[in-house]
């Protein structure tokens, strides 16, 4: 398994310098047609140990760093409209379960806790998907975990936020496309680490980021931005699995 590993950062990496070179001459066109989905197909689906976790934790480290790009932080027009929508159309989070939100709301294999980087919305294969704010299309590329992915570029006035959106069958805008709020960006799927689930857990990863990049883990929480907010009804269980999904003013999703 080792040596898979080794192997398949290599392979990666000799792939990644390729694209990245073509990404910088040609506008990231090349990049798009990066796909490692069968990455997932070899995974071992039985337990593994601490270590292997942790190698496997390493391996996916470098995999995120590795389809890093330089964004082209110039890139897009300031909007003065601060306003902003959501991702789909009347937003319900995946399973009403508080670990589908943001923060450390999930469980490694040993108990310990885990980050969940953004959102997950319960989005059946070909649901539209929405850009949340007016900006820029950053990226568009097929990620090994995040799947067919866009990356969009907010500029206002005082900062700079970029919206995330992942896991998806297909999309509809390209690098450097201009996009308003509410325009359809792509539908979703099941791409990437999603690739084995199915009707309830099909979803939309969604992500508000301070930085473009993936491997600089600079997600905050979504409800910084989304107009519909969500939350933990029971926001101190260590187990968030087991608690439901309440909307801001503490109206339950499916009352």
């Amino acid at each position: 398994m080792k040596r898979f590993y080794i192997f398949l950062i290599f392979i990666v990496a000799v792939t990644f310098c390729v694209d990245v070179n073509a990404q910088s001459n040609d506008n990231f066109k090349k990049l798009q047609e990066i796909s490692l989905d069968q990455i997932h197909q070899k995974k071992s689906k039985s337990g593994t140990s601490q270590r292997q976790n942790q190698q496997e934790i390493s391996v996916n480290d470098s995999i995120f760093k590795l389809f890093d790009v330089d964004i082209d932080l110039t890139l897009g027009e300031i909007s003065l409209d601060m306003s902003w929508g959501d991702p789909v159309k009347n937003p319900q989070i995946r399973g009403n379960k508080a670990s589908n939100l943001y923060g450390r709301v999930r469980h490694n294999a040993d108990g310990s806790l885990r980050w969940h980087r953004g959102f997950d919305y319960y989005a059946p294969k070909g649901t539209p998907v929405y850009s949340v704010g007016n900006g820029t299309v950053s990226l568009v590329q097929n990620h090994p975990d995040y799947g067919l992915c866009i990356l969009i570029t907010h500029k206002r006035q005082k900062k700079t936020y970029y919206s995330f959106y992942a896991h998806l069958s297909s999309v509809s805008v390209k690098y450097g496309d201009k996009v308003q709020k509410g325009k359809v960006i792509g539908k979703s799927g099941t791409t990437g680490n999603a690739y084995n689930l199915k009707d309830q857990e099909e979803h939309l990863h969604f992500e508000y980021r301070t930085s473009p990049k993936h491997g600089d883990r600079k997600q905050e929480n979504p409800n910084a931005i989304l107009k519909t907010k969500f939350y933990s009804a029971d926001p101190k269980n260590s187990w968030q699995a087991n608690v439901g999904v309440v909307k801001k003013g503490g109206q339950s999703l499916f009352e």
